[in-house]
């Protein structure tokens, strides 16, 4: 693949994904494309959940990254993703806030402030973005503790200038980072995310476990030492919680 450069943006009044938007013209889109919506009516997050925004308060768009042979890439790429998302939100919130949850989420003060979800198609990457900008009323119920930049920050953000600061950051991220070789990008995010020994909850297939984060492999899989057994165990599909 290339490293791509996403300078094709394109801004939609409604929409019911941006994923699927890109999945269903991926074809005919040019590589570095990018599609905002003003307004998504099923956004979806990881694990078959819903991704809850508001119009103009929310920041929900897609990446497309053409010319990928390896489905692992696709996870490997959601990390850079959430590196830049990093990079933006502390333009506005104090750095020690902020945390990378593996693999993909973004959480101020231990709360989601932005979810990520990548998803291999067509030999595509497409990368969904979700950020919680403006303080809002969710119509459905969100299952985690959830925050914004407002409520974070006291800072009522522009939204399209959050949109032009994330695709900059994307770029700037990819200038840096993105080789023809992304094996590297995990141990990246890795040391991005200064998790080495937290506490966390582990929870896969229904099964949860606690234990002490220890590393992570170029597949972007977690490896973590289980608090009963002390054996060194590994999760590549599932959701953890860092444990105070």
């Amino acid at each position: 693949m290339k490293c791509e450069v996403f300078d094709n943006i394109i801004t939609l009044e409604e929409v019911d994904s941006t994923n699927t938007y890109l999945k269903k013209y991926s074809k005919n889109l040019p590589v570095g494309s990018v599609v905002f919506a003003d307004e998504q009516t099923a956004g979806k997050g990881r694990l078959s959940r819903k991704w809850a925004g508001e119009k103009g308060k929310s920041i929900a768009c897609s990446f497309l990254i053409k010319d990928v042979y390896d489905n692992t890439d696709a996870v490997r790429l959601s990390f850079l993703f959430s590196i830049a998302v990093k990079s933006v939100l502390t333009k506005y919130i104090s750095y020690d806030k902020i945390a990378l949850k593996w693999p993909n989420d973004v959480l101020s003060s231990g709360k989601k402030i932005c979810g990520i979800l990548s998803e291999y198609s067509k030999n595509c990457v497409i990368i969904g973005i979700g950020i919680n900008v403006l303080d809002f009323i969710p119509k459905c119920r969100i299952d985690q503790p959830w925050t914004t930049i407002e409520l974070e920050s006291g800072i009522r953000a522009d939204i399209k200038s959050v949109r032009q600061e994330l695709v900059l950051s994307v770029n700037s991220v990819f200038s840096r980072y993105c080789t023809n070789d992304l094996n590297d990008i995990p141990f990246i995010w890795f040391r991005e995310a200064e998790i080495m020994n937290i506490p966390v909850t582990v929870k896969s297939n229904d099964i949860s476990h606690s234990g002490i984060i220890k590393s992570i492999d170029d597949k972007g899989i977690l490896y973590f030492q289980e608090k009963k057994s002390r054996e060194l165990k590994s999760i590549s599909f599932g959701d953890i919680t860092y444990n105070d």
